[in-house]
């Protein structure tokens, strides 16, 4: 039987356009360096935590493509081996 995990999740404090690599979170508890966020089929990386909400990410990683994402939307919180382009 597949073993299931239970990510963290935030959302997005104000909406975001494809180049921005500073985002603002409603929350950034469990947040460290090199924890993914996943947005809408994008993963991104954090860099580190700026003046608290925000956060410096690197967009686009894992073979995601950095796109715009609108306020409110969940952010799925996970490490690297928590994500997966197909079944694990």
């Amino acid at each position: 039987m597949p073993a299931t995990v239970t990510l963290s999740s935030t959302t997005l404090a104000e909406g975001v356009d494809a180049s921005a690599t500073r985002i603002k979170l409603t929350s950034t508890t469990g947040l460290v360096y090199g924890v993914r966020l996943y947005i809408d089929g994008e993963l991104m990386a954090v860099q580190r935590l700026d003046v608290n909400p925000w956060v410096v990410v690197t967009r686009g990683v894992d073979l995601t493509y950095a796109s715009p994402h609108s306020k409110d939307v969940v952010v799925y919180i996970g490490r690297a081996d928590q994500f997966y382009t197909g079944p694990p």
